[in-house]
């Protein structure tokens, strides 16, 4: 048989809950913002991947519509699930430096002489902004995430 709990008791178990109650929920709500992030970076970087593909296959080509970096933006822009807030697509073209293995273009900036034209590379790149729960109560801002993606064009 269980003893009655003395007055002592009961507050000390209401204190102790008051005390871990706060900390619990920090580190639930803050598992959640860490999933929402990652689920931001990867509908990102699935993005700018179907983006860069819809740019390859829709290039400089006889058999199927040229795509406009308009064009391209918007294919992107239907990909982006839980994207965030103050999404940004950018759109260039370069052309391919084996030597290097780089990508000569930034922002929307093409390299001098590269268009949508067979042989050359596109490269769709997206920023956004994920703002936290968690960081909202503590002050704290939100992260920004990133997703990239660079093909040939083949058509």
């Amino acid at each position: 048989m269980r003893c009655p709990a003395t007055r002592g008791e009961r507050g000390q178990t209401l204190t102790e809950f008051a005390i871990v109650l706060p900390i619990f929920l920090l580190i639930v709500f803050g598992a959640i913002d860490l999933g929402r992030v990652i689920w931001a970076a990867d509908s990102l970087a699935n993005a700018a991947r179907e983006g860069a593909r819809f740019a390859s296959v829709h290039g400089d080509a006889e058999i199927v519509t040229t795509a406009t970096k308009a064009d391209i933006r918007d294919e992107t822009m239907h990909y982006l699930v839980a994207a965030g807030t103050n999404v940004t697509v950018n759109v260039c073209y370069s052309a391919v430096a084996f030597a290097s293995s780089t990508v000569g273009c930034s922002g929307d900036t093409d390299e001098a002489g590269a268009g949508n034209t067979r042989g050359n590379l596109v490269t769709v790149a997206i920023t956004a902004d994920v703002p936290l729960l968690t960081g909202s109560l503590l002050g704290l801002p939100g992260f920004t995430v990133r997703g990239a993606s660079t093909a040939l064009i083949n058509n």
